[in-house]
This record gives C-alpha cells, sequence and structure tokens, in this order.
C-alpha cells in the first residue's frame, strides 16, 4: 500500500480533486493530455507526400526533364495529366479525412473528473497528471491511471492481445486503450500524452496497422510487378532506340526522334489514374455517407461491408426498438410489497444503468419502511447475465434471466414462463436463497419469487430492412443473450424463420460449431465469447461477416468481424473497435451504406483495368520492336487524346453509377480474361501494321516520280485501332449493359470520332482528320482475336465451341485474304514505283546473273559488254515473274528513300552543281524493292532537276 499512496502527492485532497491554482501549473509544464488527435488515418501532409513521392511520379518528371530538355514541348503534355491526378486524388482524399475528422466530434465521449470538490465534464484533452478520473462500465481508459478502489473488470486486449476480463483492485495500474467492461470507480491519473503506455506501445511497435482493402491490396500487388519491371524495361527501350536501330544518330533530328520515342514507350508503362481512381472512389464514398449521418471510421472499411455475405444481429435495440417497459409483474412466496422493496434496493445499488434497470427503476420504487443492510453486492455481468446483493440477516437475493440464476423451477412456474415466451416477453426472475455470497459467486440454490415480463417491440421496419439484405444474398443471423424462445418470436416478426439455439447446445468442437452456425439463423442465451466465436466460424466457412451491436458485450464480436457496425449512442469502447457508426441510431440507413459500397467496388472493379492496359499493349510493342530493330513508332502527345477519351472520360462517368448488385467478378479475374489479351492484341496490330508500311505503300503518296511517306496518317490509323479496341474492351467490362452504360459508351465513342475533325484538336495532338478506312480492317481483325483469346482464357473448353471456331476461320481467312492482297500490292508496287538506286563504282559488266540472297530477284545481263560511255541492258525477275528491263548507266547519280531521308553527302566536282554529278555507275530500272547484295534496284525514266540538288547538297 506504501507504493499506492506515495502515487498521490501531499498538496492533493483525494475528496476534492485539483484546484484552478493546481491545474494551471500542470498545463504550463505540459503535464497535459495533448496527444496528437489526429484521426486514425493519415495528416495532410502524409497523404500528399503519399500521392507526390512515387517512383512513378520521380519516373514522369525525369521524363518530363527530358523532354523539355530537346525542345519538344508537346510531348510534355503527359505531365498535365499527372498533375490533375496526384491533385485530384490529393483532395479527394484530403475532403475525406476533414469529413471523418468532423463527424468523429459526434462520436467522442467527454470524461468525468473531480476538481475543487465538483464532478466536472470535460474533454480527454484537457485531462491533466493527478486529475481524479471516474471510470465506468463501457469507458475506454484515455489515460494511464491508478485504482483508487475496487470493483473495476477491464479488458486489456488491447495491450495484451487477450481478450479475458482482468479485475482492478484499489492501488493496481489501469493502462490507457483498456476498455472498462463492468464495474465504476475513481482513479487517479499517472500518465498522460505521449507518456501514456499505450501511446509508447504505438509509436515503438507499430501495432495498429491500418484497414486495408481486397481491391487496394489487388491493385498494390499490381503496382508492385509494374515498379519492379520498369527500370529493366526501360533500360531495354533505350538499348533498342541508341544501339540496335538503325537510326543515324549524328543527326539532331534523329536523336530527338529516338529520345521521345523512349520516353514515351517508359510513360506508357506507367498506370497513372489506377490509384487516383481507386483513392478518389473510396473517398467519395465517405463523403455521400457522411450525408446520411454514417461515419467511416476508415476508406477501406467500404469495400469490406460491401463483400459482406453474413450480417449478425444483436436484437436489443437494432432490430427492436430498445424502449423496455414491464408489463406485468408476477409475485410468488413473499408479499408484492416486500418483492417490490427489495427489488428497488437492489436497483439502488446499480450504478450502470442498462434498458432493462431503466425500465425497471420506472415500476420498482424505494420503500423508507423496509430498512435494508447490504452485506455484499456482485453487479451485473453479461456472462452471468444477473446482479445480487445480500441483505444482513435476509440472505440473497438475485435479479436476472430465469434459466440462468436458479438451479430448479417449480412446474406451475414453467408453465407461466413458457405461456409469456410464447407472447413474446423478455422475462426477468426475482429469486432468494439463505446462502451467502462467496468470491463473488452468486448462489444458484434459491426459489424464483417474482417473474418481470417485459417487452421490447420490433422496429416498424426492421422486417422490410431484413427483407432486403436476404434478397440481396446476405444471410442474416441474430445473436443475443435473450432466452431464445424470446429471441424466435421478435425474430419471426421481422421475417426470419427456424429454429433457437441456446449457448448450451453450442459445441466445443469448432468442426460441429461451423456446421452449426451455417444451418442455423437464430442464437440465444449467447455469452460474449460465444458470440466471437460465432463470427469467428463464420469466416473460417469463408464468409465476410458483418456484425451490429451496441453494448459491451457485443465488443468481442464486432472486434472479431470483418465489419462492425454500432450506433451513435453506443460507449466509446464499443465505437473503438467498429468500422462504422450509424450516428443517428437509424438502423435502416444500414441498406443504403451496403449499396454505396457495392457501387463503389463494382465501379472500380469494371474500370480499373482500363488503366492497367496501355502499360500491357505499350510492353508487348517494346518486346516486339526490340526483336525488329525497330523503332517506337508513336509519340506520347498522339497517345494523349487515346488516354483520355478512350479511357479517362467513359471511366469518369462509369465510376458515378448506381449499380449496387451483389459483387460476383474478381478484379485479378477481369484482368486475366479481358485486359492482358486486349493489351496483347493492341501491341500485337500496330506492330503488324508498322511492318506493313515496309512492305506496302499503304501509307504513301507519289508527287511526280517521288514517294511521300504518311506518318500522320499511320499515327491516325495507329490511335483509331488503339481507341476502338479499348471500346470494344469497355463493351466487355460493362456487361450486361444498362441504359446509362450504352449512354456512357456512345457519347464517349461520338466524342473520340468528332475530335479527329476539330483542327485545333488534331494540330496539338499531331493528328488529322480521318479520311479513309484503312482503320477498319484492323479493328475488326482486333476485336475478332481478342473475341476468341478472352473466350478461351474464361473457360479453356471454349476452343471447341461453335462461336469461336467460326471466329478463328474467319480470322485465317481474312488474314489469308489480305496477305494475298498485300503480295500483289506489292509486285505492283514494285513495277509503278520510281526510285533511283546506285550500283558500285567498281561495277563491271555483268557476265552471270544476280541473285539476292533470299533467291527472289535475279540480275539477268542481256547484253555481253560495257562499253565506256554505253550502258548495259540487263532483266530483272522477282519469284521467277519478270518485272522489267534495266539500263545501266553511267554518271547518273542516284537517291533512295534512306538517300533523301539522310542526305547523302557525295563529292563535289567543278562546274554547275545542278548539272554536274559524281562518277560513277548507276542503275536505271523499271523495278524496286528487290534487295540485290544490298542495293536497291529502281527505276526512273529521267532524273528530276529537283533530285540532282538533293543529291548533291
Amino acid at each position: 500500500m506504501e507504493e499506492y499512496f506515495s502515487i498521490i502527492p501531499e498538496e492533493l485532497n483525494e475528496k476534492t480533486g485539483l484546484n484552478g491554482k493546481q491545474i494551471e501549473e500542470r498545463i504550463l509544464k505540459n503535464k497535459s493530455n495533448q496527444l496528437d488527435t489526429q484521426s486514425a488515418g493519415k495528416t495532410t501532409k502524409e497523404i500528399i507526400l503519399k500521392n507526390c513521392m512515387t517512383l512513378f511520379n520521380f519516373l514522369n518528371v525525369m521524363l518530363f526533364i527530358t523532354v523539355i530538355s530537346i525542345g519538344s514541348f508537346r510531348n510534355s503534355f503527359f505531365m498535365v495529366s499527372i498533375l490533375v491526378n496526384t491533385s485530384m486524388g490529393i483532395f479527394q482524399e484530403i475532403k475525406a479525412k476533414k469529413t471523418i475528422e468532423k463527424l468523429s466530434v459526434l462520436k467522442q465521449n467527454q470524461v468525468t473528473v473531480l476538481r475543487e470538490g465538483k464532478e466536472v465534464t470535460i474533454k480527454k484533452e484537457e485531462i491533466v497528471l493527478d486529475d481524479l478520473l471516474f471510470l465506468a462500465k463501457g469507458m475506454q481508459v484515455p489515460v494511464d491511471v491508478c485504482a483508487l478502489s475496487q470493483g473495476l473488470f477491464v479488458d486489456e486486449s488491447m495491450i495484451t492481445g487477450e481478450s479475458e476480463l482482468v479485475e482492478k483492485m484499489r492501488g493496481d495500474t489501469i493502462y490507457s486503450g483498456s476498455l472498462v467492461m463492468q464495474g465504476k470507480i475513481k482513479s487517479i491519473v499517472t500518465q498522460v500524452g505521449e507518456e501514456t503506455y499505450i501511446a509508447k506501445l504505438t509509436k515503438e511497435a507499430k501495432s495498429f496497422k491500418p484497414m486495408r482493402s481486397k481491391i487496394q491490396i489487388a491493385i498494390d500487388r499490381i503496382l508492385r510487378v509494374i515498379a519492379i519491371g520498369i527500370i529493366p524495361i526501360a533500360l531495354l527501350v533505350l538499348l533498342n532506340q541508341f544501339v540496335l536501330s538503325a537510326m543515324d544518330l549524328s543527326l539532331v533530328e534523329s536523336r530527338k526522334l529516338a529520345i521521345i520515342g523512349s520516353t514515351t514507350a517508359i510513360s506508357s508503362l506507367i498506370p497513372e489514374g489506377l490509384v487516383l481512381l481507386t483513392s478518389v472512389a473510396l473517398a467519395a464514398g465517405v463523403i455521400k455517407l457522411s450525408k446520411i449521418k454514417v461515419l467511416a471510421q476508415s476508406l477501406p472499411a467500404i469495400e469490406t461491408l460491401a463483400r459482406v455475405d453474413v450480417l449478425c444481429l444483436d436484437k436489443t435495440g437494432t432490430i427492436t426498438e430498445g424502449k423496455m417497459s414491464v408489463e406485468e409483474v408476477v409475485y410468488y412466496h413473499k408479499t408484492k410489497e416486500e418483492i417490490d422493496a427489495t427489488i428497488a434496493f437492489l436497483l439502488k445499488q446499480d450504478t450502470e444503468s442498462n434498458m432493462s434497470t431503466e425500465a425497471l427503476k420506472k415500476v420498482f420504487h424505494e420503500d423508507t419502511s423496509y430498512r435494508f443492510k447490504k452485506e455484499n453486492y456482485v453487479p451485473f455481468s453479461s456472462e452471468s447475465k444477473s446482479q445480487a446483493i445480500e441483505i444482513n440477516g435476509q440472505g440473497t437475493f438475485v435479479l436476472g434471466a430465469f434459466d440462468l440464476i436458479v438451479n430448479n423451477i417449480e412446474t406451475s412456474i414453467k408453465v407461466e414462463i413458457e405461456s409469456a415466451l410464447k407472447a413474446g416477453y423478455r422475462i426477468l426472475a426475482f429469486a432468494h436463497t439463505p446462502s451467502s455470497i462467496l468470491d463473488n459467486q452468486v448462489p444458484k440454490d434459491g426459489q424464483i419469487i417474482a417473474l418481470i415480463l417485459i417487452k421490447d417491440k420490433a422496429k416498424s421496419d426492421a422486417k422490410q430492412i431484413l427483407t432486403y439484405f436476404k434478397e440481396q444474398g446476405i444471410k442474416v443471423k441474430i445473436i443475443s443473450g435473450d432466452h431464445p424462445d424470446t429471441v424466435a418470436g421478435i425474430a419471426r416478426d421481422v421475417g426470419i424463420k427456424g429454429k433457437a439455439i441456446s449457448s448450451k447446445e453450442i459445441p466445443d468442437s469448432k468442426n460441429e460449431l461451423r456446421e452449426i452456425v451455417e444451418e442455423t439463423s437464430i442464437f440465444g442465451r449467447i455469452t460474449p465469447d460465444q458470440k466471437r466465436d460465432l463470427v469467428q466460424a463464420l469466416q473460417e466457412n469463408g464468409h465476410t461477416v458483418a456484425m451490429v451491436g451496441d453494448g459491451i458485450n457485443d465488443i468481442l464480436a464486432l472486434k472479431k468481424s470483418d465489419c462492425g457496425i454500432t450506433f451513435g449512442i453506443a460507449s466509446e469502447a464499443v465505437k473503438s473497435v467498429t468500422h462504422f457508426i450509424l450516428l443517428e441510431g437509424n438502423f435502416s440507413v444500414l441498406p443504403q451504406v451496403v449499396r454505396e459500397g457495392r457501387k463503389v467496388i463494382n465501379n472500380i472493379n469494371r474500370v480499373a483495368g482500363m488503366n492497367i492496359l496501355r502499360v500491357i499493349y505499350a510492353l508487348t510493342l517494346i518486346l516486339l520492336l526490340t526483336f525488329s530493330r525497330q523503332l517506337f513508332p508513336i509519340e506520347s502527345i498522339n497517345l494523349a487524346l487515346v488516354s483520355s477519351l478512350a479511357i479517362g472520360v467513359p471511366c469518369a462517368l462509369l465510376i458515378l453509377e448506381n449499380d449496387d448488385q451483389k459483387i460476383k467478378d474478381d478484379f485479378f479475374r477481369r484482368i486475366k480474361v479481358y485486359v492482358i489479351p486486349a493489351g496483347v492484341t493492341i501491341g500485337l496490330t500496330i506492330m503488324v501494321m508498322y511492318m506493313i508500311t515496309y512492305y506496302a505503300p499503304i501509307y504513301s503518296k507519289f508527287v511526280g516520280n517521288i514517294e511521300v511517306q504518311l506518318y500522320v496518317d499511320f499515327v491516325v490509323d495507329a490511335t483509331l485501332i488503339i481507341g476502338l479496341t479499348q471500346f470494344y474492351l469497355l463493351y466487355l467490362l460493362c456487361r450486361p449493359l444498362t441504359v446509362y452504360r450504352i449512354k456512357i459508351l456512345f457519347f464517349s465513342l461520338a466524342l473520340f470520332f468528332i475530335s479527329y475533325f476539330i483542327p485545333v484538336v488534331n494540330e496539338f495532338f499531331g493528328l488529322s482528320p480521318v479520311h479513309s478506312f484503312r482503320f477498319f480492317v484492323p479493328v475488326v481483325l482486333s476485336i475478332v482475336l481478342l473475341t476468341i483469346i478472352s473466350r478461351i482464357v474464361r473457360d479453356r473448353t471454349q476452343w471447341k465451341s461453335p462461336t469461336v471456331l467460326l471466329l478463328t476461320f474467319f480470322l485465317f481467312t481474312a488474314v489469308a485474304g489480305i496477305g494475298l492482297y498485300l503480295q500483289q500490292l506489292h509486285k505492283d508496287t514494285v513495277v509503278a514505283t520510281t526510285y533511283w538506286g546506285k550500283i558500285p563504282e567498281a561495277f563491271d559488266p555483268l557476265t552471270e546473273p544476280i541473285v539476292d540472297p533470299e533467291k527472289k530477284a535475279v540480275l539477268q545481263p542481256l547484253t555481253d559488254k560495257l562499253e565506256v560511255g554505253a550502258s548495259q541492258t540487263v532483266s530483272i525477275s522477282y519469284e521467277g515473274e519478270e518485272l522489267a528491263k534495266l539500263e545501266i548507266l553511267p554518271n547518273v547519280s542516284m537517291f533512295d528513300k534512306q538517300g533523301i531521308e539522310r542526305k547523302l553527302n557525295l563529292p563535289m566536282v567543278e562546274g554547275n552543281p545542278a548539272e554536274t554529278l559524281h562518277p560513277g555507275v548507276y542503275v536505271k530500272a523499271e523495278a524496286s524493292n528487290v534487295s540485290l547484295h544490298g542495293w536497291v534496284i529502281v527505276d526512273a525514266k529521267d532524273v528530276p532537276t529537283e533530285v540532282k540538288k538533293q543529291l548533291i547538297e
């Protein structure tokens, strides 16, 4: 006891508490409870840093600086998207944080202290060292204290991890974070603020981890994979652009093209909208719930509630009105006056009122003609369902559950009880025994001397609400501490049918419990530990469980559940372990909360994959280009339009849809079945289109005898292919279609097409109006290929289905037809296209045919010798077909497609530059695109003057 008394300062009066001067002194010495009062979530600074300081943002900034340094300001536009995304994410998270903090003020309970001889209610932050603090049932202890009296039972599971009740005696330390489960005492504050045990524990061990939702975990896994792979892939891009490709990097323009291609490829690997989409959607959900006075204590809780498939309810105050009234009292063996006076005396000892005791106090009033002397008192507990008092010379009186307070019930009383239970009454019994209370153990050898019949009506809308949950595929379990028959009666009133079982029927075997909890919906006389075990058994059966309760006896089950829900009137201890607080205590808003959660998660599931699509098709294209040693063919500004109108706009609108259907699809499954096949298909299609341009003049036009490549036309077709395939993917993800989804798809598609005909948009994004339907065929083939792959990935047996076989036949037929068409186009081009090509200066007259390495092209001499200043005629054939006759001429210069692009520097000679050409042997032909030992055989009737100028510049 010496240690205990040493805690109380000499200047402190235990009967009056601190005075104003003493309080002021402690505040000046920083001995007040000024712990960080921020919400459990992130601070504003942490939110800003989390959104800004990411690997992807760092890479984007580096790419932005690189593009700006070469003067390509237009291709730095991607940074605008990054800034908008980051800003929106910060704004929505901070807004949600402020909403939570604002509502949290409504749910914070104040504390009562003894100061200057008066009980004063203050905020927890105003507690100072040595304050005399009152602790009562339902409180979460805010600071470290020392008990000044006994009879307090606390749950220290937040500190020890064990859920057992611990009795605190006079002089015992009670740590902050403990939950007061039973009793009421006065204590002295020993530690405040950062010095409290729970503050140190949290700071050092970081034992409390924030709740994470399933979809956040899935997205984090994807981002982790991308983050690991992006650096080596970026190095591969740089290797291809600057080492492997055939581009002449000695030219400034070539280096710029390589840099722009590299930045486009790398930035395309960053899914900047993925995290934004999730955080904004969850934050918006929190804000919407706040409008109906529902406090979501964390963002991920919204998703957890959306996935709930079992809802466990405490009966009292949840599906009933919680307004108990004593309907009848039946007396046995003693007079009404004596029993009423004894009950009133017992209730006077109860300082922890609940709904039942409040109802009793309205009926049983103190009678001063009876003089009772208390010998011992055991307060009410959820485990025993009773409270008892031992009166000097009269024995022990017990008030509680009729089936738990006595071992034997008289037959006549049993009949009364059964009749009352059928009528739906809650029954309390009052029993008497001559035995004494020993070690807080209430004797059960007494006899019932009164039955108290209490009525608690079901809420008028409870049946409608529970019917909604059943229609949504959510199983409803009613778990109560009342008698099973009473619970079953209320359950029937609200539409829950089935047999009720009691705590005695709960098996010890976990396997048996898992079977029973699936088959049974009504549980009575359940202890707090059993409530928790029932929730755990449901979880072990694969269910996502929500628990609704507002009593101390619900805490263990609320903590164990996946989603704990309570009411604004609940104690602080209960609120501290829940995810949602219905601030106005309105159970009818719960369906709206579930709908909002489902809406958020369904919409995220549907459109989140679209933000990964670009990563997949960019990666596919990078790998294919590396193998073929080709440059990345599209600039980032070109892709900006596709990303904005084919992903950004429809996703932003679809995220607002009111889709409250049960969550059926898995996020990763959508990625595997639809998004990955779509990304690979787009990348493959763009690569094939790119390679075809080298084989046939699809994107060329002729000015006189000179071919001009139409690069912008290729980019337009490429963006159309990407965009339209993305819209088809969006259609797949939106099935089954609703009117809202159809409107969004058509609106976004129309906006996408119209943008190609707006001059300002075309100029900014480096595009041109659509003036041909070349893109139509590859789009159709991409859609067919995507459909085939997604069907087979979804169900491997689909490869044998008539639809897949028919689509496969169509695809192969179309590809074969296009191949034949391109081959013919190539042959026609060989004859029609005009080029100049160079034969080495040491060219000797042909005496033997020259055959190309692929043995397709043959150069056959038609004359025996080549005289000085004269020409030699040769014939060229391709795949056995003679294409043209060629004439080898002296002193005629050359150029080819690459030659013009590179502006070959030929030695200058005296004379007029427009007429004087470098001496050498050149080819004049009526064929092209045929490789003969590295040289292109070309066709030209005459050498144009402008060509001569280009050749000798």
